[in-house]
């Protein structure tokens, strides 16, 4: 029933680290922005080392591999960059994933080996524009998927708007690792919360929009995961352990921040929003078309 076409690890693997890597930007261009200068430079490491990976694993899922870097240093090199990046989504793709690398390695060469970048890197044009790419990443992800032909659960406007607030778990997730000042975790606590609400209201209304869709497919997607034989991954990685886990534990942390249980939150919002990611790639379903 399920496709045999595309490789739901290895594509879950690339939406993953491309939300991490986006959001991840977002929050350093916020923290910069506001003056919160604690873990940066960790961050700006994870951030380039998201987008590597992210290219990677879209590399690996490539009919021909070889080719994927040509292109991004043709998008980059080229004297109609910004025609080009609308043209498709191949294209758009290319271009900020390969404007995001840039700019996360002239992050992390600010916070290593180069401390001259620091003026450059640190205007607030440059921040802005590095969240603003980060975000594009993200939407970029979502969209790639919403845009699949022949996958009605996928061709859905919910699924981009899922990928931000699953990623921007990621991000708080990222952050409340790193960062112990305890004024900040209680910000991100918080904030947590309320993106962990708005996963679980996204996933609920794709799941109920595809079931009542009307389209056979979408209905068998949604069943397969509610119900059916994604079922005993989809509740226990995505539900439990990446919503309630993480929402659980933080109602917790509202009253007193804990450094163990904290740890504990993030890391099951990380796999969750992996998880999450995979699954809704093995889901997919193609119209069957007969004669």
């Amino acid at each position: 029933m399920f496709q045999e076409i595309w490789n739901p690890v290895v594509l879950g693997f690339f939406l993953w680290f491309a939300g991490i890597a986006g959001m991840g930007s977002v929050a350093y261009a916020l923290m910069k922005i506001s003056k919160v200068e604690e873990k940066l430079k960790e961050l700006s490491v994870i951030i380039f080392v998201s987008i590597v990976l992210a290219l990677v694993f879209v590399v690996a899922d490539l009919s021909r591999p070889l080719n994927m870097p040509f292109a991004i240093l043709q998008s980059l090199l080229s004297g109609t960059f910004i025609v080009k990046i609308f043209i498709s989504w191949m294209s758009f793709g290319i271009s900020v994933l390969s404007l995001l690398l840039l700019l996360s390695f002239l992050l992390l060469l600010r916070h290593t080996f180069v401390p001259g970048l620091q003026k450059l890197t640190d205007q607030k044009w440059c921040l802005v524009l590095t969240g603003l790419i980060g975000f594009l990443v993200v939407i970029y992800s979502g969209f790639l998927i919403a845009n699949a032909p022949g996958i009605p659960f996928w061709n859905n406007a919910l699924i981009p708007v899922l990928w931000i607030f699953s990623a921007s778990v990621c991000a708080v997730a990222i952050l409340k690792i790193l960062v112990k000042n305890e004024s900040i975790t209680h910000f991100l606590t918080r904030a947590g919360l309320a993106l962990e609400v708005g996963e679980l209201v996204s996933l609920v209304a794709l799941i109920n929009v595809s079931l009542y869709s009307g389209i056979e497919a979408a209905q068998e997607s949604a069943c397969a995961l509610f119900l059916g034989p994604l079922a005993p991954a989809f509740w226990l990685f995505v539900i439990i352990i990446g919503v309630l886990v993480p929402m659980g534990l933080g109602f917790v942390l509202l009253r007193k921040e804990d450094r163990n249980l904290a740890l504990i939150a993030a890391i099951c919002g990380l796999i969750g929003a992996l998880a999450l990611r995979m699954l809704v790639l093995w889901a997919g379903i193609p119209i069957t078309i007969t004669l």
